[in-house]
């Protein structure tokens, strides 16, 4: 006959293994890197993903996507995901004037970035845009942030939200001679 304690602790040990690929909802602040000012209007897309196939074999299908705006005080509620079976999420953060955030790449250089913890409390610093920065690196950088054009309409926010900057670079590549 089995114990309490041992059927306890089975349970537990269920449970955590089940809940090890579930993300809980979590708060956070768009704010500018500079002035530590909050950022109004700022579009938060988070979007999990699922592996599928055979090692070698494999592909990525969205599994959930959401996008949050920022309010007057910079904040957001992110909802979270309670399927196990899903891949760690891809968060990109996107204001007009800045530079779009992401939690796994740096732009302009695509360093890897390693500060992002999915918690409560976290803190996107955005970085101004500066006038060095090509706009069509950038919304390459964007593109390849938010992922492909899987489950689109449910990134209609994020994909709005720089629409003024895919004319801008579509005029840089005018300008310097290749196609649009």
């Amino acid at each position: 006959m089995i114990s309490k304690v041992k059927i306890i602790l089975i349970a537990v040990m269920f449970i955590s293994v089940v809940c090890a690929g579930c993300y809980a909802g979590i708060t956070g602040k768009v704010i500018d890197a500079e002035t530590q000012q909050p950022i109004e209007g700022a579009v938060v897309l988070v979007e999990w993903t699922k592996t599928k196939g055979f090692p070698g074999m494999s592909h990525t299908e969205s599994a959930k996507v959401i996008e949050v705006v920022s309010d007057k005080d910079g904040k957001v509620e992110i909802a979270g995901n309670f399927n196990p079976l899903v891949d760690p999420p891809h968060v990109t953060v996107y204001k007009k004037g800045y530079v779009a955030w992401n939690n796994e790449y740096i732009f302009p250089d695509y360093k890897k970035r390693t500060d992002f913890k999915w918690k409560s409390g976290y803190e996107f610093r955005l970085e101004r845009y500066k006038d060095g920065y090509s706009h069509n690196d950038h919304v390459s950088f964007i593109r390849s942030s938010i992922g492909s054009s899987q489950n689109l309409e449910a990134k209609g926010v994020i994909y709005n939200a720089f629409e003024w900057e895919r004319i801008m670079a579509q005029q840089e590549r005018i300008n310097r001679g290749l196609s649009p």
